[in-house]
């Protein structure tokens, strides 16, 4: 029998990038509850002095789990930008965005499901070039996707005026 208690870990620890559910009312942070607040038109909006939008943020966090998904964890090549994944592109609007993400999520997550624990420390390369362990590669995309979780909660702030701090949840009391 194969160890795969890391990889179990790793696996929950990626799901709750996109939803969180181990927490109960608190899952502050997974990007789906963080776009639960953004309107339509904050999608394309740029905050003053701003430099990307929440779309071009949620995309490139979608990008990221597709090809670091099939380089880094099966081998198969994809460049940066191909954002098909198996006929679903990221559209324009914001429920075709979130579907193309979703499908991202379940291709990473099927890759990473398929690893044992021993090929965590196998070498793959990054998109720049450079070879890391795999292991790396995983807590770079778990890193990156909660970092830009956090840009795209800031940017929802600034363009609406607020700030969703825990004793202000903006009214999803109702939704818990």
């Amino acid at each position: 029998m194969t160890d795969r208690s890391a990889i179990n870990e790793l696996t929950i620890l990626f799901d709750h990038i996109l939803e969180e559910h181990g927490f109960g009312w608190d899952h502050w942070h997974s990007l789906l509850w963080n776009l639960h607040n953004v309107r339509p038109e904050d999608w394309d909006a740029l905050p003053v002095g701003g430099g990307r939008t929440i779309r071009e943020l949620v995309i490139h966090i979608g990008r990221g789990w597709a090809v670091y998904g099939d380089n880094g964890l099966t081998g198969k090549p994809r460049q940066w930008g191909d954002d098909d994944l198996d006929g679903i592109l990221p559209g324009t609007s914001p429920a075709e965005v979130e579907r193309w993400l979703r499908a991202a999520h379940a291709r990473y997550r099927e890759a990473l499901t398929k690893l044992s624990d021993h090929q965590l420390d196998d070498r793959a390369e990054a998109v720049w070039g450079e070879k890391f362990e795999i292991r790396r590669l995983i807590e770079l995309q778990i890193q990156t996707s909660f970092y830009h979780i956090g840009e795209i909660n800031h940017i929802r702030a600034l363009l609406q005026g607020n700030d969703d701090w825990d004793h202000q949840d903006m009214g999803r009391e109702d939704e818990q």
